[in-house]
């Protein structure tokens, strides 16, 4: 059992997922691929769980970093901003150029980065009225001219989605011609004069010519590539007719962006990050070195959570792979002063500054400084500041007055962002529901710069934890199972096991707030829970053979409730004296049957026919006595004791006709025959015990209502019936069945006579018509018993024929005899049961 569940929930937690998105090569052919993810997913889902509860107690732990703050754009900034008067600050979205100044006065203030996560995907909608030389927007022109201020101060975000068709950039003009526009020895350069050329709407080429590279842009014609170049400040027109050729060297506004953000990484196989399919950079005017970029995007779980940074992603540019890196992955670059990134021993390595852990497809796990997100834009940071409060002091500079905040950002880096309006910038993780994108940003920055961070273990520890703990629970189960020989020993037991799994719950948490080491909790765990009940029912099982075996020796037919209730105590084999119910019941027909059938199908179907009649019983807390021939005879009562035992006794005659109802039709299918039984239930004073000799006993009863059972068994052939029942059952049963009185018979050796009932069903069964009949049967008897017979043989007669009444068939030809030759004076209505006595059906 340890091997089972260890093996099973061991090879799904080694197998576990360790990227976003799904693998790109396709499961082999004889791994049931939907079953396993389907496993996987349930698994992994209780192992976030565990992990966020792990996440949030290292966070009570901590300090929230100082290191990065938010600069918010939050709802009470954009509420000042509507009601003020400088021109396009009630606007939304700002002008870019007020946003550029606004980056200006944080690095003014000390800050050593500012991370813009705004989106500037489109060119700005405050254009001039009039198209500048470089640019078809003067806001974008005036917000990269802000940036430059600051040179290699600010960084720009980017967006990706690594799902879907990848999406193609239009298709240009055919450009016949080509204007060269200068030779540069530094591709940073030349990649600032294709800028401009992309920005005049005109595609750019960069064309290696020995150690330096050319610029040249298209143009329709001649003339037109003169006008190109004249705009573009170009001292020499140099103009040629397009070749095929160039259009390997072409360069669109997306080249250009992946020319100046890429990353090159030692140590790490592109193939194994996230391949972006889409890429939402920022507009042509913005794509210089003056700026760095980055990801911004935010990649969650299956449940919808963050819990890492995709901090290296790859994107593929003619077939070239390219690899880009996070908003925070950058700035860390920018601090560190390197381009240089490493990637060895599960951590990627910034420089010879930083090094954090991150896995091989580029995702680095969150390890938050607090427990919560807490209120307002600040996320798990120590702080964020209102976006309105550095816009005031962007004014009160450009007017010449002292800045009114000190927002004390000396050697930290910013991060600004928007945190009000779209609720695309409040993700859930596992400090609540809504955190803001930006400070998420700001904690990974935090953690690079710390170089910390969360490390998953290996799946090879994993897979030995969940073993491990599959054996211990398999050991606690056999080791401690004789506590299970009294209720406290259970509760002993169990508790136990609680504190197993609560011990490796804390282990594995305090291995995770010291050591930052994520090991399995939920794989471990379920084996071992697991691996404990598989064992105590395996273990049960087995003592389950072994009490069948001695049930077998004994007599296969004990009841399990005998069998119980003598293991525990014998005394209950003593004979005793108790008022019980017994039934008997018998087929119709059997000996006919036989005759009729080969062995091995009577056997079979007689074999059926008895093991649904035990099942009723046993259903009913019933024992079942003995089979003798056809026949089967039970009692309720004992060993456990009931009031109710005459009910039970009903209730089982009535399902037993319901059960061989429904099983006739499989039974002729498989048989050829259909099965009839007539039953009898009787209730007295009965001794029951363990009887018979040294060589071999039975738990049985024995007692008058036995032989008085058998008997009205009997004669239901005599009345067509299929279920009688003494008197005495009768009276104790009929609060909750309904009997109808059939007759008073003395039986042969029997002084006194016995009333005998009809069981005819349970009280809210009872339909109109049944009632009809049992009115018209009650009025027939009393004028049967009161010897007007005329009258009870019209009535008897009208019951026969109307409702196919046997028993009514019986008293009309009662009737029509005691008409001619009636009976004695003393008669009291007993009828004188003998062998020999005419059926219903002669009748």
């Amino acid at each position: 059992m340890a091997l089972l569940f260890g093996g099973v929930l061991g090879l799904l937690v080694y197998l576990r997922p360790t990227g976003i998105v799904p693998p790109k090569d396709p499961p082999s052919a004889w791994v049931p691929s939907a079953a396993v993810d389907a496993a996987q997913a349930w698994l992994e889902g209780w192992e976030r769980v565990t992990y966020d509860w792990r996440v949030r107690e290292l966070g009570e732990r901590s300090e929230r970093p100082d290191e990065a703050v938010v600069i918010a754009i939050d709802d009470e900034t954009l509420a000042e901003a509507r009601q003020d008067v400088r021109p396009g600050v009630a606007t939304q979205p700002w002008p870019r150029q007020l946003v550029g100044r606004m980056v200006h006065r944080l690095v003014q203030e000390g800050a050593l980065l500012v991370l813009v996560d705004l989106p500037f995907t489109d060119l700005s909608p405050n254009a001039c009225a009039e198209a500048s030389p470089a640019s078809l927007s003067c806001d974008d022109a005036a917000f990269a001219a802000q940036l430059a201020k600051d040179p290699g101060r600010a960084l720009l975000s980017f967006t990706w989605e690594a799902q879907g068709p990848r999406v193609l950039p239009p298709a240009n003009r055919l450009w016949p011609y080509r204007v060269k526009l200068g030779v540069y020895d530094a591709s940073d350069a030349a990649s600032l004069r294709a800028q401009a050329v992309l920005a005049a709407q005109r595609p750019a080429f960069i064309i290696p010519a020995g150690s330096q590279v050319e610029v040249w842009g298209g143009a329709m014609d001649a003339a037109d590539g003169k006008a190109l170049g004249s705009r573009l400040g170009a001292t020499a027109h140099v103009i040629e007719e397009r070749r095929a050729a160039d259009d390997s060297y072409r360069v669109g506004p997306t080249e250009l962006f992946v020319a100046l953000a890429e990353v090159q990484v030692e140590g790490l196989d592109a193939a194994n990050l996230i391949e972006l399919r889409q890429v939402q950079h920022p507009v042509v005017p913005l794509l210089s070195g003056s700026a760095g970029f980055g990801a911004s995007t935010l990649v969650a779980g299956q449940d919808g959570r963050v819990r890492a940074v995709a901090h290296l992603m790859s994107y593929t540019v003619r077939g070239k792979r390219h690899i880009l890196p996070s908003l925070p992955l950058a700035a860390a670059m920018r601090l560190a002063g390197t381009r240089s990134l490493r990637y060895a021993d599960g951590k990627l390595h910034v420089g010879d500054q930083y090094a954090f852990p991150m896995s091989a497809s580029g995702l680095s796990l969150l390890r938050w400084d607090a427990p919560n997100a807490g209120r307002g834009s600040r996320g798990s940071l120590a702080r964020s500041i209102r976006a309105w409060n550095v816009l005031l002091n962007v004014f009160d500079v450009a007017d010449e007055r002292p800045a009114r905040f000190e927002n004390d950002l000396e050697g930290r880096t910013v991060v600004l962002t928007r945190t009000a309006g779209e609720s695309a910038h409040l993700r859930s993780t596992p400090l609540g529901p809504e955190t803001p994108g930006g400070a998420i940003l700001g904690q990974a920055l935090a953690n690079i710069l710390r170089s910390e961070g969360i490390t998953r273990a290996a799946p090879d520890l994993d897979l030995l934890l969940t073993v491990g703990l599959a054996f211990l629970g398999a050991f606690l189960a056999l080791s401690l199972s004789f506590l299970l020989r009294s209720v406290r020993g259970a509760v002993l037991y169990v508790g136990f096991l609680v504190a197993a799994g609560a011990g490796y719950a804390f282990g594995a948490a305090y291995v995770f707030v010291e050591q930052r080491l994520w090991v399995a909790m939920a794989g471990p765990l379920l084996a071992m829970v697991g691996a404990f009940v598989a064992t105590i029912r395996y273990a049960y099982g087995t003592e389950r053979q072994i009490r069948d075996f001695v049930h077998n020796a004994l007599g296969r037919y004990v009841s399990p409730d005998v069998a119980r209730l003598v293991a525990r105590d014998l005394s209950l084999m003593r004979p005793e004296r108790r008022k019980m119910s017994v039934y008997v019941c018998d087929i119709e027909g059997f000996t006919r049957l036989s005759e009729s059938m080969p062995p091995e199908q009577l056997v079979g179907l007689f074999n059926a026919y008895l093991t649904e009649i035990s099942a009723v019983v046993r259903s009913t807390a019933g024992q079942v006595d003995k089979y003798i021939g056809d026949s089967v005879m039970a009692f309720w009562g004992a060993p456990v004791r009931t009031d109710r035992h005459a009910h039970l006794a009903c209730e089982a005659a009535l399902k037993m006709r319901e059960v061989l109802t429904e099983r006739q039709s499989a039974w002729e299918k498989k048989y050829g025959r259909r099965l009839s039984f007539r039953a009898a239930v009787d209730t007295g004073e009965l001794v029951v015990g363990d009887l018979g000799s040294e060589m071999k006993s039975n738990y049985t009863v024995l007692g008058d209502a036995v032989g008085l059972a058998s008997r009205l068994e009997a004669i239901n052939k005599v009345y067509g019936t299929y279920v009688l029942a003494g008197d005495t059952t009768a009276q104790l049963a009929s609060g909750s069945y309904v009997f109808r009185v059939v007759d008073l018979v003395r039986f042969k050796g029997r002084p006194q006579p016995v009333r005998v009932h009809e069981l005819v069903a349970r009280r809210g069964e009872i339909t109109p018509r049944m009632q009809e009949q049992l009115a018209l049967h009650e009025q027939a008897l009393t004028a049967y018993h009161q010897r007007r017979f005329a009258e009870a043989h019209a009535l008897f007669e009208r019951a026969s024929h109307e409702y196919q009444d046997t028993v009514a068939a019986l008293y009309a030809g009662r009737c029509a005899r005691f008409l001619v030759t009636p009976p004695p004076a003393d008669w009291d209505g007993v009828h004188g049961m003998e062998e020999g006595e005419p059926s219903a059906a002669a009748a």
